[in-house]
Formats: C-alpha cells, structure tokens, sequence
C-alpha cells in the first residue's frame, strides 16, 4: 500500500516550518491577503535551499507571475516586474526582470500605495480573471539536499 502524498497546502506548511515563527506568522498573514487581490488564480510554490517563493498568477509557469512573495529567514519580500511604472519609487532593487518592496507586517499590503502597485501588475498583466472557480496550490519543486546530476566528466588534452 503507497502512502498519500500530502496535499499542496500542507506542504506548504511543512516548508514552511523551517523559518522563524515571526516569518511564518507574517506570510501566514499576507498570503490570504495577496489571495483576495488576485483571485482565481495558481499558487505556485518555488523551494529553494533557504527561501520559498511563491508566485501568484493566471497560469502554471511562474515567469507570467503577477506578484511574487520571496520569504527567507530574515524577512518577507513582494516583487513585481521591473517593467511596472512605481511612480512613488516604492520598488527597491536593480535586477534584470523584478524589484520589490520588503513586507513589515500584513498591514503593509493595505497600503493605497502598495495596492496601486498590485493593482497595476494585475493591469500590466493583461490577463482577466474567471468569474467563478478557486486559488489553487501547487508545489513546483522541492529541496534537494543532494545533487541527483551526475559530474559531468572532464575533457581532456589529446596529445
């Protein structure tokens, strides 16, 4: 008999579990809220060695995200594409295909000025939303905590 695989959400949990509980405590209150902005919509849960991702957008490639929320140890980050106008020079950061603004607490995304933000990454998306239908999660990759890539071998000189 095979075991079940637990669900996506409680993956999530368990991935979770491995950072502080002030950071926990805070995606725990941010993501509901990032849900209800952007409805109907994939979830889509990216683990790093010591960071998730999850990127919330219309399809199952995160690269058409409409926000992201980096969570790390030490603080929680919504990032957004670096071609969205941020006429209040919210976004901080210079890299090549996002900025981002660091989350304090849940309140943050409450903010008129960060709704904006969220707002015009809907808008900027192009995407329209379903009327009906639910957020689903889905757990992209996984923490390895060894390599599965076999080394490739060396070329050496032909003499």
């Amino acid at each position: 008999m095979t075991a079940r695989k637990p669900s996506p959400s409680a993956q999530f949990s368990a991935l979770l579990s491995r950072f502080p509980p002030e950071i926990v405590a805070l995606v725990k209150r941010c993501l509901p809220k990032l849900r209800r902005t952007i409805p109907v919509s994939y979830q889509l849960v990216y683990d790093y060695s010591n960071s998730l991702v999850v990127a919330l957008g219309m399809s199952e490639r995160g690269y058409e995200a409409i926000v992201a929320m980096a969570i790390d140890p030490r603080r929680v980050r919504l990032y957004f594409d670096k071609s969205l106008p941020d006429p209040k020079g919210l976004l901080e950061g210079s890299g090549a295909k996002v900025r981002s603004i660091a989350l304090q607490a849940a309140s943050d995304l409450d903010h008129a000025d960060i709704q904006a933000l969220i707002k015009a990454a809907i808008k900027h998306s192009g995407v329209a939303f379903p009327r009906t239908g639910s957020t689903r999660m889905i757990i992209k990759s996984e923490s390895k905590k060894t390599s599965s890539k076999k080394p490739r071998p060396r070329r050496t000189g032909h003499t």
